[in-house]
């Protein structure tokens, strides 16, 4: 998938909302709504009929989670499923007790939202989560916040959110001391029809019902954040400055039971400075989110990978996978070719042939550039074929 068909697909789920707005305006600000307008396909990314999808992902049993604010007995048990049959009679079961059961890991079962998420994840490059929450009439959910940002599309029935009027904290993921049950305070009613999304940022307080099912997709993410561009300013700085990858000490577990922690000061300190001094010169930090976005990339879930390398010849017509997209850096000697699932590190002497399989959707292997020689064209495009980046047309 190419940078400009990312935008195209994310524009069109989006509408409309314009994807720059929600890029500059939406991410920075606080829950926003958007109505349909009559042509969105938002409503259909599970398909005609989403609860079939949902009822027949019995695999997914022992992922699934669920919850309800009035639940009218224990959940049920999802051990030992034995088929459709009885998945089905299970999830029927929760509804019958009032609880709302979330679906996770949907990319596989719907194309359409597969898209979506790459195409997501090509514009914030930032892992990206599909899932679906699927309840009956009468079902409260607790009041609760997600570590992530969610954009929710109403899929069938439709829901009454509660969303709190504070702003978000957006805490960190790892979680703090417990404290009081969460409380909702102050919020805003919102009724969410089919085909209408929601966007809730990190650690917005809300809750939900409604009168009858309800199946709702959540679509989960984080931006880049200021603390992750620091900490790749750090990382990308300690790969420059050795002294950063030096032991500072090996008495932490004493130096917690007394005194002690004055020692770590002046070396921290010193560091921090190096780090600021980097920052400030040209072309540093946008090295470092470079760095950064081609591991992130490059931990991003695989497509499918071929078993083996199809045998190809000058002729033989190649073309992108439907959700492969890459990100490229260099050093003197190699280029780094992050795609999702790893990277490849090929020599700068091919820089022209990469950067043309990079950019180019279709062609033919004789048609790769650089003055490579047909057996160093076919050893290419052989090496982008076993990652699934390229497949055969």
């Amino acid at each position: 998938m190419l940078f400009q068909d990312a935008h195209r697909a994310f524009g069109a789920f989006l509408a409309p909302l314009s994807v720059d707005e929600f890029l500059d305006q939406v991410l920075q600000g606080g829950v926003r709504l958007v109505r349909h307008d009559g042509q969105t396909p938002r409503q259909d990314l599970l398909g005609e009929d989403p609860a079939a999808v949902l009822a027949s992902a019995a695999h997914l049993a022992g992922k699934l989670t669920w919850h309800s604010a009035n639940a009218t007995g224990p959940a049920p048990s999802l051990d030992g499923v034995s088929g459709l049959a009885d998945f089905k009679a299970r999830i029927a079961e929760f509804h019958a007790r009032n609880y709302s059961v979330r679906f996770p890991d949907l990319r596989p079962l719907s194309p359409a939202v597969d898209r979506l998420a790459r195409a997501m994840e090509i514009l914030l490059h930032q892992p990206v989560t599909a899932s679906a929450f699927w309840s009956r009439g009468g079902m409260r959910a607790p009041v609760h916040y997600d570590d992530h940002d969610l954009i929710v599309v109403q899929l069938r029935g439709a829901k009454r959110w509660y969303v709190a009027s504070r702003p978000s904290a957006r805490f960190n993921t790892w979680k703090g001391i417990s404290g009081n049950p969460p409380d909702l305070g102050e919020h805003q009613v919102i009724d969410l029809p089919p085909g209408d999304l929601i966007y809730l940022p990190r650690g917005t307080f809300h809750t939900v019902d409604a009168d009858t099912e309800s199946l709702h997709l959540a679509i989960g993410f984080t931006p880049l954040t200021l603390r992750e561009a620091v900490i790749a300013a750090l990382d990308h700085l300690s790969d420059l400055d050795p002294g950063l990858r030096a032991t500072l000490g090996g008495r932490l577990a004493f130096q917690l039971r007394g005194p002690g922690f004055e020692q770590l000061g002046p070396p921290v300190l010193d560091a921090s400075a190096r780090l600021v001094e980097a920052i400030k010169t040209p072309g540093f930090l946008a090295g470092a989110l470079q760095r950064r976005s081609s591991r992130a990339v490059a931990g991003l879930e695989a497509p499918p990978k071929p078993q083996a390398a199809p045998p190809i010849g000058p002729g033989t017509e190649l073309v992108r996978g439907e959700l492969a997209f890459c990100h490229l850096t260099a050093n003197a000697e190699h280029i780094d070719f992050a795609y999702p699932g790893g990277h490849l590190h090929i020599h700068r002497g091919a820089e022209a042939g990469v950067l043309f399989i990079s950019e180019t959707p279709r062609f033919r292997v004789r048609d790769i550039p650089g003055d490579l020689g047909p057996d160093v064209q076919a050893a290419l495009a052989v090496r982008f074929l076993e990652i699934g980046f390229l497949k055969l047309a």
